[in-house]
């Protein structure tokens, strides 16, 4: 029997039904008042209400008029449901969410959860189902009967993504990893300037976040005036609090990266007479579950899940050895990520938002922030084990003694944080903390490893790049920091012009030196370096590098040192090839950039700039610009590239005294229904054109920028 077989039948045998008790009776019934929805020229909603409830329950009823199907394919995610309704590829994913308790976990917290924090729940919950009662045409296929306690679990599939994803690095077959890891691919940008640095004496942030384009990662946008909660900028899809943003006194940003809050730890295992494993010299009994996951059009999928006091066994284990690798987090049996993001909303200062960061409910981010006082702010946050001495955390460590237990949960205070940087700056964007401003205070050597934690972040182009503008700009106006936010200059573009300089002062002609071969290498040594859609050195460019990158050995250029004659020589042979194959594919070598890079879906595409490309030497070869845009080819229009990834929910906030001043731009536009004309408008007007939209937070500002009012009656709705 093959151990898999053999786990199976384990499973099965110890396995008892599970049984969840419902979340209990929804709150008695009351009147939250009148809800005014208005939306601006750009379809954004404006939530105006009298409680807080009733502004949770005017944004249920504006997320399930823009992206209804993307709410239930989001509660589907959170609790382990996509396979039933999408297929068999969704199984290992529910999978995941099944045996991290999602939905059992929800349904605890929602029998002791403040009551505040229901109401907002349920009337989010009323507002989706309102719409729906109006639009029941509208109620896609795969909708579920919608309970508020759902929504809780929509938060903790995407933060899970964090801790799962640093278990998954050090499990690795049981082996410690060789060099470090390439990172996620959920990278982004922040930066905020302080009043010193400032032209107006007042905090600036940048949140540009770059997710992928699909699922839970496309944020929306939406401003909420409700009683005393008052909150704008982007909220994931099913959820009533927002998740990077501002209130009317503090702005916050995220990035990847943070301190290593998970491990895996090494077991000792049999399966005879019961499921067990060893611990301090005793063996204990293992909880034993069989998940079953419907799955359309198919039989249920069946799997055993394993757990021991430390976590779930997260691979399969090896049974002839006796030996299981099982998960440990903090984050798997915590339910209060909904009552921290309310204190993030909530806070009146820079101080009480770290305080609300304090309760470490959330993911491993770099978390910066700013208020209307002048304060700005930086933690490196997560939940951080206090680990014993003498291990090596980012491989699996010895899990059958307490000798490798943890002691405890770091506090926000023993983690990299700094206030107010004395440079007036600080950027984050994916970068070692020792990389966040010129003379960083923040440096290694003060740190546990485990809670400064580098490894791919070390630094990136993004980082290189913000720090060069922010650090030479002693008194950054509005005007600069939009084009900061929205810079789609190539940092490596000197360099190689210069390699390919030097290349054309040493060559000595031949026959693949032709008039369009020093058309094009004069081309792109007149080129300012810029990644502008009109440009038309840039595609040559481009694929020049990739093909440089992929055929030779041009790491020098990444330490500031000259290529070799032999290397430069062939990175001329290389540019005729490139030419030659641009002209082939696109009849011209010289084509636009933006004639080939798009942005849009849908059959709705406009051309954009900015760039993220790499091929060979990361130090050399590397490229991406500050409003990142990373294409891929489309598969039924070859030779055109379309945006998927990057730059998707860019925030700029300007923290004045009497206020909070923000502009936005996303890359699609605020529907998902590709008969409105909001489903492309910002992608054409504003991220191919590289420009920020105001948010009018003001209502003033606002009334004269509405598009269309809505009432709504939330009596008797929940």
């Amino acid at each position: 029997m093959s151990s898999q077989s053999a786990l199976f039948v384990v499973g099965t045998v110890a396995v008892s039904a599970l049984l969840f008790s419902g979340a209990g009776d929804a709150a008695e019934k009351s009147d939250h008042g009148s809800v005014k929805l208005y939306r601006d020229t750009w379809g954004v909603p404006h939530v105006y209400a009298e409680t807080e409830a009733g502004g949770a329950y005017g944004l249920g009823y504006a997320q399930a008029e823009d992206r209804l199907s993307d709410i239930y394919e989001a509660v589907r995610t959170g609790t382990g449901r996509m396979s039933e309704a999408f297929g068999k590829e969704y199984v290992d994913q529910d999978y995941i969410m099944r045996l991290w308790r999602n939905e059992q976990l929800a349904k605890e917290w929602w029998k002791t959860g403040p009551e505040n924090l229901k109401d907002i729940l349920s009337g989010f919950t009323a507002g989706i189902k309102a719409y729906e009662e109006q639009h029941p045409d509208k109620v896609p296929e795969h909708a579920v009967e919608l309970e508020p306690w759902m929504l809780v679990t929509i938060g903790r599939a995407m933060i899970l993504r964090w801790p799962i994803g640093t278990i998954m690095d050090d499990l690795k077959e049981g082996q410690k990893r060789n060099g470090p890891p390439q990172g996620p691919p959920m990278r982004s940008n922040e930066w905020v300037v302080g009043p010193s640095r400032s032209a107006d004496k007042i905090p600036i942030l940048l949140t540009d976040p770059h997710l992928t384009w699909e699922g839970l990662a496309v944020l929306y946008e939406a401003r909420v005036h409700a009683g005393d909660l008052h909150q704008s900028g982007f909220f994931l899809i099913g959820s009533p609090l927002v998740g990077i943003g501002h209130n009317e006194h503090v702005g916050w940003a995220m990035t990847t990266g943070g301190p290593d809050t998970s491990d895996v730890y090494e077991m000792k295992i049999r399966v005879a007479p019961l499921p067990q494993y060893e611990y301090d010299g005793e063996w204990k009994n293992a909880e034993v579950a069989m998940i079953s996951i419907p799955v359309k059009d198919s039989k249920p999928v069946n799997r055993p899940a394993f757990y021991t006091h430390l976590g779930p066994v997260m691979a399969e284990p090896d049974l002839e050895k006796g030996i299981a690798y099982v998960g440990a987090s903090p984050y798997f049996d915590q339910k209060g990520l909904f009552e921290q993001s309310y204190r993030m909303v909530k806070s009146k200062s820079a101080e009480e938002f770290f305080e609300a960061l304090g309760m470490n409910q959330l993911n491993e981010q770099n978390l910066m922030f700013a208020d209307t006082h002048g304060t700005t702010g930086y933690l490196r946050s997560g939940a951080t084990p206090i680990r014993p001495d003498g291990y090596d955390w980012d491989a699996p460590v010895p899990g059958h003694t307490s000798d490798t237990a943890w002691k405890g949960i770091h506090e926000a205070k023993d983690l990299v944080h700094l206030f107010n940087p004395e440079r007036g700056y600080m950027q984050n964007c994916n970068i070692a903390p020792a990389n966040m401003l010129v003379d960083s205070p923040l440096t290694p050597d003060k740190y546990p490893s485990y809670i400064y934690n580098v490894s791919w972040d070390t630094n990136n182009p993004r980082g290189q790049r913000t720090v060069d503008l922010l650090e030479a700009d002693n008194s950054v106006t509005k005007e600069e920091a939009l084009s900061y936010a929205m810079d789609v200059h190539d940092r490596l573009a000197s360099r190689w012009q210069g390699e390919l300089q030097a290349a054309l002062d040493a060559d000595k002609g031949g026959p693949s030196r032709n008039a369009t071969f020093r058309a094009a290498a004069e081309a792109i040594l007149a080129w300012d370096g810029q990644i502008v859609p009109e440009a038309t050195a840039t595609p040559v460019y481009k694929f020049w590098r990739l093909k440089c990158g992929e055929k030779l050995d041009v790491s020098p250029i990444g330490q500031d040192k000259p290529l070799d004659a032999e290397t430069r020589g062939k990175l001329l042979d290389l540019l005729s090839e490139t030419v030659d194959e641009l002209t082939t594919r696109y009849g011209r070598w010289d084509i636009a950039w933006g004639d080939i890079h798009k942005v849009g879906r849908e059959g709705q595409y406009f051309p954009v700039g900015g760039c993220d490309f790499r091929a060979g030497d990361k130090e050399a070869n590397f490229s991406e610009t500050l409003l990142d845009v990373r294409c891929d080819e489309d598969k039924d229009n070859p030779g055109t590239y379309i945006a998927n990834n990057g730059s998707m929910a860019m925030q700029l906030m300007f923290f004045h005294p009497d206020g909070i001043e923000c502009y936005t731009c996303i890359p699609w536009g605020q529907s998902a229904d590709p008969k409105s004309p909001h489903f492309m408008d910002q992608g054409e007007k504003l991220y191919s054109k590289g420009i920020m939209k105001p948010t009018w937070w003001d209502k003033d500002e606002l009334m004269q920028h509405v598009e269309s009012t809505t009432e709504l009656d939330t009596t008797g709705k929940f």
